[in-house]
């Protein structure tokens, strides 16, 4: 193929010409027309070794990737193939000299660094030359591959439109139907395209309404318009059409329809009337308002407390209504505040023209438009009656009672945790977050400190979950001996061990559909965490002592009272285990972090354990509350709980008696110390008290509200020994 570097001129002006005879001559011009063809090709017809190297290359395809000849020839192939491809280009060499040809796309590098797609066909020559060579050629179908994708992304986009598509040709026969169009009618694609419409929609339909539009459409004219039609799956439906005429090479000649559902927007117009009626019958006075502070409604309640009528209300500005003195000391600044998109409630009270003055409560709620909040939404109440009401039952409330403490309430925070006491900032702060996580089934890591309630926040975010009507199982991974633990936990076959005379099914596979909650995790032996990091991953163990895989779905819930980032570091606990645990931590704060909780507390402890004593206790005395509100509480909600029981044992009356020197002793000798010198002193206290006794009734575990093995871990730290405080 000859194709460059070397090319001869036919004639010269010194030579003679010599006479060539027929078939010389024709043989001359074939290779003169071939060599036209060649340099004059916009495809690339090129000679390559198989080390990757050009020998010859035609001129156009080299000025389209920005070269000469030349520069080309000089240039080794790979290096002109994307970087992605050139492990491809490697392939392609090693294939044509197995196979001896090699078809495919390969993406081009331009001097400009411009990516262009070749399609190529090359064969390899091993006959009658002094080395293999290949000889190929390519074209570039980049802009071809360009519109492609781009008609797919188009079809992609039709194809997913919610609204019905078609096209039709002057022959009313359909040629385009998209998803939509077909799944109202609940035909499939080849039992319309290449139909006549009024053999798919019925001749009545289509003579009546449907070709009298495409006739107008036909002549040029955009035609939109209404009907309700009964679709033999989904029934009656109305529809919002649109025609639109495309032009082709003798003029239009097909039409484009686009037909909307809007049955549910008609619908949405009746609701929106049934609303109007019912907003005008309300007793609140209820108005919208623009960011121009501009009335668009204003319903009957409020033009009757206004003693207006609708049109000095509607269009006119809210100064010119109300006062430009209220409107600039009592409304604007609510108003800017809800228009940043927050719900704003208050009260307020107001002089009206007939009325008098008046307790309004007042709710602004913002309403979005397409660039964000743009109207408001005012409900007013008025409450005068209301207050006034409550005013004589506050009054009446302290006369009857003005010390006692109404127990019978069941105190709760506001986000409504069933047994999770208490009003705190840093409790509703916890409480957000179990909000939020509970709704998931992502596996959540409690931490906190002993008796701190991590299992009622457990219990909660069970109950507010999706599976709150499966079981809640509880492990207590401190209380079971190590031994028995995967068993508790993986269940056994019988005759797995010995003592193992029937199956046990584990707390996992109980746990299935439901909640595993996993108290003092970090308590789990190191040989055993590899098994239940496993079942985390993969969802599945097997019972000891058995072969079958068994499938387990439970969300798992974590607690701990240990500082997890040590243990981890100490090689106590397994880093990806941790990893895997620690997905959403919560952090339960200590009583004295929410030291405003207490009385709450103490309250709800007092009216659980009287009514368990059936006792009748209805007050506690000012300084009993705030000396509980001062201590510190180590073992935190537990402690306070088993001091407030003790308390109610002692009371003899109605009112607590609290045996407060243990407090105020413990505090005094105190003052000055670090947290963990007040704790190791309150330790000593209690030891001397139960006489070194660790567990059981009066046992200084109960007293300070914690378990014998948490406590125990406590004297190991503080370096107390028991012993010496035993008779």
């Amino acid at each position: 193929m000859p194709s460059h570097p070397a090319r001869r001129d036919r004639y010269s002006p010194e030579e003679t010409p010599v006479e060539l005879d027929p078939i010389q001559r024709a043989l001359r011009d074939n290779e003169d027309w071939y060599r036209d063809l060649v340099e004059h090709s916009q495809d690339l017809l090129c000679v390559h070794n198989l080390q990757g190297d050009l020998l010859s290359v035609n001129p156009a395809p080299a000025r389209v990737l920005g070269y000469s000849v030349e520069e080309l020839l000089r240039i080794p192939m790979r290096e002109m193939v994307a970087p992605e491809f050139r492990v491809d280009f490697d392939k392609y060499l090693r294939q044509i000299q197995q196979s001896g040809e090699s078809r495919g796309l390969m993406v081009v590098l331009t001097r400009t660094g411009e990516r262009r797609i070749w399609e190529y066909h090359n064969t390899l020559r091993t006959e009658g030359v002094a080395s293999p060579i290949v000889r190929g050629i390519a074209h570039d179908v980049t802009e071809h591959r360009r519109s492609q994708k781009r008609l797919q992304e188009y079809e992609r986009v039709v194809e997913g439109l919610d609204e019905m598509i078609v096209v039709v040709d002057r022959n009313y026969r359909y040629l385009i139907a998209n998803h939509a169009y077909l799944k109202f009618r609940g035909h499939k694609r080849e039992q319309v395209i290449g139909h006549q419409v009024e053999d798919v929609l019925g001749k009545k339909m289509f003579d009546a309404v449907v070709k009298p539009k495409l006739d107008e459409c036909f002549q040029g004219k955009v035609v939109r318009c209404e009907l309700r039609h009964e679709y033999p799956q989904l029934g009656v439906r109305d529809l919002f059409l649109s025609y639109f005429p495309l032009d082709g090479a003798a003029g239009i000649d097909r039409v484009v329809a686009i037909l909307q559902d809007i049955t549910e927007h008609k619908r949405a117009e009746e609701k929106l009337r049934e609303y109007e009626k019912v907003v005008e019958g309300l007793e609140e006075m209820i108005v919208v308002i623009d960011r121009d502070y501009r009335y668009l409604i204003a319903n009957h309640a409020y033009l009757k407390y206004r003693g207006l009528e609708r049109e000095q209300i509607v269009g006119h500005n809210v100064p010119d209504v109300v006062g430009k003195e209220a409107f600039e000391m009592l409304v604007k600044e609510k108003m800017d505040e809800c228009f940043t998109g927050k719900v704003v409630r208050y009260e307020l009270q107001y002089d009206f023209p007939n009325l008098g003055r008046r307790d309004i409560f007042a709710s602004y709620f913002p309403i979005e438009g397409p660039d964000g909040v743009d109207r408001l939404a005012i409900v007013l109440d008025d409450i005068t009656e209301h207050k006034r009401a409550e005013e004589e039952l506050r009054l009446a409330r302290e006369r009857l009672a003005e010390e006692k403490l109404y127990l019978e309430e069941a105190i709760d925070t506001e986000l409504g945790f069933g047994e999770i006491i208490g009003q705190s900032k840093v409790l509703r702060d916890v409480l957000e977050r179990v909000a939020r996580v509970a709704a998931t089934d992502a596996t959540v890591l409690i931490l906190g400190e002993t008796g701190t309630g991590k299992e009622l926040v457990a219990r909660a975010i069970h109950n507010v979950s999706k599976r709150h009507s499966n079981s809640f199982i509880k492990v207590n991974c401190a209380a079971i001996p190590s031994g028995l633990l995967e068993s508790e936990l993986f269940g056994h076959e019988k005759g797995a061990f010995t003592g193992a005379v029937a199956r046990k099914i584990g707390r996992m596979e109980l746990a299935d559909q439901g909640t595993l909650f996993l108290d003092e995790i970090g308590d789990i032996p190191l040989e055993l965490q590899p098994k239940l990091l496993r079942v985390l991953q993969d969802q599945e163990f097997e019972r000891l002592g058995s072969t079958q895989t068994l499938k387990v779905n439970f969300r798992l819930i974590a607690a701990t009272n240990q500082d997890f980032s040590q243990v981890v570091e100490e090689g106590q606990f397994r880093s990806d285990l941790y990893y895997r645990l620690n997905v959403f931590p919560v952090r339960v704060p200590p009583l004295r972090d929410r030291r405003s909780d207490i009385p709450l507390l103490v309250q709800h402890f007092v009216l659980k354990c009287a009514k368990r004593m059936n006792k009748t206790i209805t007050s506690i005395p000012v300084k009993t509350m705030e000396t509980l509100q001062q201590w510190d509480w180590p073992g935190n909600i537990r402690e306070l709980e088993n001091f407030v029981e003790r308390s109610v044992i002692l009371t003899h009356g109605s009112v607590l008696q609290s045996p407060l020197k243990e407090l105020e002793s413990a505090g005094e000798d105190a003052i000055g110390e670090t947290l963990e010198a007040m704790d190791r002193e309150h330790i000593i206290r209690t030891l001397q008290l139960s006489h070194g006794k660790l567990s059981g009734v009066n046992g200084a575990a109960e007293r300070l509200g914690l378990n014998r093995t948490t406590l125990q871990s406590k004297l190991k730290r503080l370096g107390i020994d028991p012993e010496r405080y035993r008779d």
